[in-house]
């Protein structure tokens, strides 16, 4: 059997990445809104309060929260590198939406995106051999300028 051509390959691998996004929105949100109504006698900032008791109330969740917010971390310049390599805008955005949603969401989105910017890379032409390299490396710019032109303001 021979591979996917590469649109074919972007194309599932956005699937995936918004399918993802999807069911870990879906998972999340219900979550959260399970959490409001069960608390929702404690008013707005009880329900903060009770959440972060919860969520801090003995040295498992404290495992669960320290490696997530680890691993946000790690995500975190792992987004910020590609985002430099693919020209990805706002990756701010991504980062800091992983607690705001959750780290299943922002990432997925940020690869869906990422993946789109590497097929558009390609041409994501079917029937074109294109290879599997990224962006083409810039031409390099003269450090200097000539003597004869002297200083542009």
């Amino acid at each position: 059997m021979r591979p996917p051509e590469p649109h074919r390959r972007d194309r599932r691998l956005r699937l995936m990445y918004a399918l993802c996004a999807a069911a870990g929105f879906l998972v999340m949100a219900t979550m959260a809104v399970t959490f409001v109504v069960r608390n929702a006698d404690a008013g707005p900032w009880g329900v903060m309060r009770n959440f972060l008791r919860d969520a801090t109330g003995n040295l498992a969740s404290d495992f669960v929260y320290a490696d997530l917010a680890l691993t946000w971390a790690a995500l975190g310049a792992f987004m910020v590198v590609e985002a430099r390599r693919w020209r990805i805008r706002h990756v701010w955005a991504y980062i800091v939406g992983a607690p705001a949603l959750a780290l299943v969401v922002s990432f997925s989105v940020f690869m869906y995106v990422r993946q789109s910017r590497i097929a558009a890379a390609r041409g994501a032409v079917p029937d074109s051999p294109v290879p599997d390299s990224p962006v083409p490396a810039p031409v390099p710019v003269p450090a200097t300028v000539p003597a004869s032109k002297g200083p542009q303001r």
